[in-house]
């Protein structure tokens, strides 16, 4: 496994490599990776077969910076190099990207990576990968292009002729960065998510907070979409999720987990908000009582088709929109498979990867971001 260093994902799947009786795996970190590349070959040379698996660089700010810092180089930006960003704060993800994308297309070619480096690299552009789906014959919410400012987003929406869209950090994740925006024909307009505005030392910032917020004054708006859409954002149409029946209105959508092409696990996300991430205190449950077996094969046949398109990575999570046989995927995630205690025949995610054998030939097939 390749990660960061002291990565509670990795420390889940030790955890259940060793509750199947398998050897622990080896663990190559993203940190020496970074400061030592020719490291990796020699140990990958020491492992002839194995399956490796690139783990999310999230929830660790030094490698975060380092890949900032990175990208920022890469892109022969003038001025300073960027500062470490504040505990939460979105800034600088166009290069984060960057400093990423580069790191997994230097990787070795050969490997049986458990995801392929490039799959990653356009799974982690949100836009990219819903251009990718929507090539491959996958439904996905209308995609209405990159914004670069407020002022963008309105003519947009003027052009287009829509009142309402989720605005969507291009290099995001966990809901960061997403607001869901909507406008009467009076000028009035509303835009929720978990970002947080703030002013501090006469600089206005934007955090990521656990709690979701609605915006209706026009100058915060205006700035929170500036801040957004420098770091790279994209819209698409707002596609209301269907509501949870007796719940006083709450709302849901469905993370499914395919393993080698196949549904596996999968859940329902509520929320009382326009964002369903379970790290904002939202509640989950089961499909049963939400969707009858119909509208269960349609939901199973839509996450297959959508897994088909990334033919080289083996286990991706997968957003999506279900109402009745419809189904609409929001997004494609390589670093999916998060789902503590969620079970499908029996097994969760990281059993499930614990049992895996090399023997998929597809997944060396390597192909650069």
């Amino acid at each position: 496994m390749i990660g960061p260093r002291g990565s509670r994902r990795i420390a889940w799947l030790q955890r259940a490599l060793h509750d199947q009786g398998a050897p622990a795996a080896h663990v190559f970190d993203y940190e020496t990776l970074l400061a030592e590349p020719a490291r990796l070959p020699e140990a990958l040379a020491q492992l002839p077969g194995a399956i490796v698996k690139l783990e999310s660089p999230g929830e660790a700010p030094e490698l975060h910076q380092a890949l900032v810092r990175r990208g920022w180089e890469l892109s022969g930006a003038a001025g300073d190099a960027p500062q470490p960003a504040a505990h939460g704060e979105l800034v600088h993800q166009q290069f984060w990207y960057a400093g990423f994308a580069d790191v997994l297309t230097a990787l070795p070619y050969g490997p049986r990576y458990l995801n392929a480096p490039a799959d990653l690299a356009c799974m982690s552009d949100k836009l990219r990968c819903q251009q990718h789906l929507a090539a491959a014959g996958v439904a996905v919410p209308p995609l209405f292009g990159v914004i670069r400012s407020y002022e963008e987003l309105r003519e947009r929406l003027r052009d287009v002729g829509c009142e309402r869209v989720f605005i969507k950090a291009r290099y995001g994740s966990s809901g960061a960065g997403v607001l869901a925006y909507a406008r009467n024909r009076d000028g009035r307009e509303v835009a929720y998510g978990s970002a947080e505005l703030v002013e501090q030392d006469g600089r206005w910032r934007v955090f990521n907070s656990l709690r979701q917020r609605r915006y209706d004054r026009h100058d915060d708006i205006a700035r929170l979409v500036d801040l957004l859409a420098v770091q790279g954002a994209y819209i698409e149409r707002w596609i209301p999720k269907p509501t949870v029946p007796g719940s006083d209105g709450r709302r849901y959508d469905v993370r499914v987990v395919a393993l080698d092409g196949q549904p596996r696990q999968r859940v329902a996300r509520m929320s009382a908000g326009a964002l369903t991430n379970l790290h904002l205190g939202n509640a989950r449950t089961g499909l049963d009582f939400l969707l009858d077996a119909e509208a269960i094969k349609h939901l199973e046949a839509a996450t297959a088709t959508a897994a088909a398109a990334f033919p080289n990575s083996r286990m991706i999570g997968f957003d999506l929109i279900v109402r009745g046989t419809r189904n609409w995927v929001l997004e494609a995630n390589g670093f999916g498979d998060l789902l503590l205690d969620l079970r499908h025949a029996g097994r969760t995610t990281y059993e499930d990867q614990a049992l895996l054998t090399p023997a998929r030939p597809a997944i060396n097939e390597y192909a650069h971001a």
